[in-house]
């Protein structure tokens, strides 16, 4: 034996070996090893997703929410991501891939429009959206619901106080994904009631609302208790400025439908005449609520409480379940257009409790446009901070908890601007979540910077030196070899 392996040593040390054939041998060797790791590891992070995400912005990395939501499935997604030529969006395809990883029941279907074009009639979209090129098509065939995310869907914005305007902020694949998943495989989707019946703002008005709600995966009907219809079914009902009282029948429904866990959304305006519609007034008092007669004006004296015009009014968000995030992330910059106010709530009862949500500045006050229409403040005007906005829950009999959100603005969910231009995409979401808690499809999953943070002042000292450790290391390597020839 020690002879053989002696007499292949031998060979191997002969110059044929040792100047070519041994070379090539171990050349080939070592890509042939190379090759099989890269498969090994390959094969290791489709099987249990090992790879770790060292990106600036960890944007492929997953939370344990969404491992948790993975595991639970029942019914099985399906992932399509739109393309055209070969060019697909890379990033929102390795995180695709994540998911297939995480979970059996998730499919990963890369497909290309211009070879499959039927797939753009068979997810067809709406109106605000269709499938096109580097759009996500979440899909589950046991609910036959699907959710169409584009591109813009996985952008998030954020206000540039500087420059005045909002930009890209953030990457929210992780967030999208999740809440889009959970929307398709889900047996009820959350339900917001639109009242009917009493010249209130129709669904042609709200679009702008209810497009919004669509998109975050809640779904809005239209309810006629004058018409027969009933209050079964939905989760919330949006009362939205109504211009006629209630009968004795309809507050009866309504009051069942609270009874029995349901919650109410409430938008007022100064104009709408509560004060003649005593069913609807009582509706409101029995959760706290008075609205009051006039206008909210703001004061000139508080600076950062209006914008451009005193009835332009800038609330102030006070700190409560509802709001913490928003005041906590910065989204807090809200805009209400010809607002009404309510009454400061005082002493309830022991099975209500109710929070003023959103307040005018200190000095703010109610004006009555009536034959005198200035806005300007007049004696007798009620003055002081200003509730715009009131949360309010109550406990019944039954053990239920019925909830109603008060606010005295509708422009804030209606006008185009205002999504534009203010925060109250993130307001709308909030009030959603505390008014339908139990269905809920809104994550709170943080979305990933858009962009490599900038360099400053203690971030450069590891630049700085690696820029002197480079040329140093290779005049050091190039003194250990010029030394020894030196000295021969």
């Amino acid at each position: 034996m020690k002879k053989k392996l002696s007499k292949l040593i031998a060979t191997f040390r002969q110059p044929k070996w040792r100047h070519g054939r041994f070379s090539a041998l171990l050349m080939g060797g070592f890509l042939t090893a190379c090759i099989l790791v890269n498969v090994g590891v390959q094969a290791l992070e489709n099987e249990y997703g090992w790879r770790q995400d060292f990106s600036f912005n960890a944007y492929a990395t997953t939370s344990e929410e969404t491992k948790t939501i993975l595991d639970r499935l029942q019914s099985d997604v399906e992932l399509y991501l739109l393309y055209q030529s070969g060019s697909e969006d890379v990033q929102a395809l390795q995180v695709l891939n994540r998911y297939e990883v995480l979970s059996e029941r998730i499919t990963v279907i890369p497909t290309d429009i211009a070879k499959n074009p039927a797939i753009l009639s068979r997810f067809a979209g709406d109106v605000e959206t269709t499938a096109q090129a580097d759009t996500v098509i979440v899909n589950c065939p046991d609910t036959g619901r699907y959710k169409l995310l584009t591109y813009s869907d996985f952008l998030t914005q954020g206000y540039n106080i500087e420059e005045g305007v909002f930009e890209i902020e953030g990457l929210a694949y992780e967030k999208k994904l999740t809440e889009a998943i959970v929307y398709v495989t889900q047996d009820e989707i959350p339900t917001l009631g639109i009242l009917q019946g009493h010249a209130e703002l129709t669904a042609d008005m709200l679009v702008n609302l209810t497009d919004f709600l669509k998109s975050n995966n809640y779904e809005s009907v239209t309810r006629n208790l004058l018409a027969g219809e009933t209050l079964e079914g939905i989760d919330a009902l949006l009362i939205a400025g109504p211009q006629k009282d209630f009968t004795d029948l309809e507050i009866q429904q309504i009051s069942e439908f609270t009874q029995a866990g349901g919650n109410l959304f409430v938008m007022m305006d100064y104009l709408d005449p509560v004060d003649s519609m005593p069913n609807y007034l009582s509706l409101l008092k029995s959760y706290g609520i008075i609205p009051m007669s006039g206008i909210a004006v703001a004061s000139e004296e508080d600076v950062g409480s209006y914008y451009e015009e005193l009835i332009y009014i800038m609330p102030t968000m006070n700190s409560i379940d509802m709001t913490v995030p928003l005041i906590s992330g910065g989204y807090d910059a809200l805009l209400l257009t010809g607002a009404c106010a309510f009454e400061t709530p005082g002493t309830t009862d022991q099975s209500l409790t109710i929070d003023t949500v959103l307040q005018s500045g200190p000095n703010a006050y109610v004006r009555k446009l009536d034959a005198n229409a200035t806005l300007q403040k007049q004696a007798g005007d009620q003055e002081g901070i200003l509730s715009l906005a009131l949360y309010a829950q109550r406990m019944h009999s039954s053990g239920n908890i019925s909830r109603v959100f008060a606010i005295g603005n509708s422009a804030l969910f209606t006008d185009e601007y205002l999504y534009q231009h203010t925060f109250n995409e993130e307001f709308i979401i909030q009030i959603m979540g505390q008014l339908i808690p139990q269905n809920t499809v809104s994550l709170d999953i943080m979305a990933s910077s858009a962009f490599r943070p900038s360099l400053t002042p203690g971030s450069q000292v590891l630049g700085i030196a690696l820029l002197v450790a480079i040329p140093m290391l290779i005049i050091v390597l190039a003194l250990c070899m010029l030394l020894p020839r030196r000295n021969r």
